[in-house]
């Protein structure tokens, strides 16, 4: 366990932008990776956006999410170590599901120890410093005014109108989540590299790249996660110092042997 770091497994698998909208094999297969995470009693970290839109407020919830919430808290349980860091689609989680659902809920971003390597952990959605319509409307978005502002407003009125906020977000950052930020990304992450971080792993983008990099001898990793839609891929870390990109299969363990 690396000194000064809470969050200190032995091996872990990292993955983000499950986008889960419905129930359907996309959902059903996270659950089956979730199932299969607390068989093998590896932990899990979520990059943000798990599902399309998601609220803190229970009152706020929609039906789908429902029974996907109650089974990640079920396998919490009954051992699975879970950590989530809150994405561009994710409001005010904290509250009602970090000690419930997660063990933590990071709003902005989380630190780790796999065995020695260092590992930061962001959504990635504010790596792009060029996309400045987000950046406003993510200021405005994840206010405290704005929390209690919804907090205050019947679903009836807060959930239509998010989806349709959600859908024109979408239109307006598919400019900038097409063309991937290597300038911003790399020098995001040669700024945490200095610090001592050996593994930046970022969500968000929907694109998956690994980077390796040199410093004083030792090989530094930028990992982007692709989204989990694309081919139930995730990335894997364990002490011993291995690391990739796996695609996940029923049935067969999470980590290569």
């Amino acid at each position: 366990m690396e000194k000064g770091f809470p969050i200190s497994p032995d091996r872990a698998i990292f993955l983000a932008d499950a986008h889960l909208n419905q129930d359907d094999i996309h959902s059903r297969t996270f659950l089956a990776l979730v199932d299969r995470a607390t068989a093998e009693k590896v932990p899990l970290f979520l990059l943000g956006d798990m599902f399309d839109l998601w609220f803190g407020n229970p009152g706020l919830t929609f039906a789908f999410q429902k029974p996907i919430v109650e089974q990640l808290r079920k396998l919490r349980g009954e051992g699975l170590r879970i950590f989530y860091v809150e994405g561009n689609r994710d409001f005010y989680l904290m509250r009602e599901h970090e000690g419930t659902t997660f063990d933590v809920v990071s709003p902005g971003d989380m630190q780790a120890a796999v065995g020695e390597k260092r590992v930061y952990l962001s959504h990635g959605d504010t790596v792009n410093r060029a996309d400045f319509a987000y950046r406003f409307w993510k200021g405005i978005s994840k206010s405290r005014f704005a929390n209690e502002a919804v907090a205050h407003l019947p679903p009836s009125i807060v959930l239509p109108m998010a989806d349709r906020i959600e859908r024109n977000l979408k239109r307006s950052n598919r400019r900038h989540r097409g063309a991937f930020p290597e300038r911003e990304s790399r020098e995001y992450a040669m700024r945490l590299f200095r610090k001592g971080v050996d593994f930046v792993i970022l969500g968000h983008f929907h694109q998956e790249r690994l980077n390796r990099f040199s410093r004083e001898e030792a090989t530094k990793v930028l990992a982007v996660l692709p989204s989990w839609k694309d081919q139930w891929r995730y990335f894997y870390l364990t002490a011993d110092g291995a690391y990739g990109f796996r695609a996940f299969k029923p049935g067969e363990p999470l980590l290569p042997s």
